[in-house]
């Protein structure tokens, strides 16, 4: 089972935050996948408002989460004990995604197949600000349906659009998409995109769908195609 560290507030409202925590572990749990939340257990014995055990607390927190196979950041909110959890979970290489709506289960990063959802850990540093066209790009996971949501329909191709130079000086931030494997078309905005995949992320999903190998070396030539037609 697969064991998932979920971040989320505790200092402000204690009592809900707590409350809050507990039943985000319950839903959860009910997709299968095994949560732990470090304020359901370490708070037994931990008081946060006292220093010395608030940095017990922490460091027991991270030692949890080191060995944990995700972690979900819970809410739009994140405190500055979650920050140094996010900073760990990068310098770890932890897969970190963001959940903005905690107790709506449509919202979960939870794949279809065993491949790993892609996250902006997966995109080359910066590279939301390239220019994406002709580019292969990641869709963010929460544009799709859960019953779509894996990593092979998180790989597009930009074809065009005015958002694609990404300066903020256009008209639109729109990006228009093509898929490798199913040569689907869709348009999105550039918030929509997580940015450039890293080498080793494209080259992982060309081992999971090996269909990507022959989609993205073709596109080239379909272009050409169309255009001496």
């Amino acid at each position: 089972m697969k064991m998932v560290y979920l971040a989320s507030p505790l200092r402000g409202d204690y009592d809900r935050n707590i409350k809050n925590a507990v039943e985000y572990s319950r839903l959860v749990s009910e997709c299968g996948l095994l949560p732990l939340a470090p304020h359901i257990i370490f708070s037994q014995w931990c008081n946060d408002t006292i220093p010395e055990q608030r940095e017990l607390g922490l460091k027991l927190g991270l030692s949890l989460l080191e060995k944990c196979d995700e972690m979900w950041v819970m809410g739009k909110k994140v405190s500055q004990g979650m920050q140094g959890e996010i900073d760990f979970a990068q310098e770890h290489g932890i897969r970190t995604y963001f959940v903005p709506y905690p107790a709506l289960k449509e919202y979960y990063p939870i794949s279809t197949d065993e491949v790993p959802l892609l996250d902006g850990q997966d995109c080359r540093e910066g590279s939301r600000e390239e220019n994406y066209m002709d580019r292969l790009v990641v869709l963010r996971l929460e544009n799709l349906k859960p019953e779509y949501r894996n990593a092979r329909n998180q790989l597009w191709i930009v074809t065009h659009g005015p958002g694609c130079e990404g300066k903020g000086g256009s008209f639109s931030d729109t990006v228009h998409l093509y898929h490798p494997i199913d040569k689907d078309h869709m348009a999105v905005s550039r918030t929509e995109l997580l940015g450039i995949p890293r080498e080793e992320a494209v080259e992982m999903l060309k081992n999971a769908y090996p269909e990507f190998v022959s989609g993205i070396a073709q596109y080239g030539q379909e272009e050409e195609e169309e255009l001496c037609q």
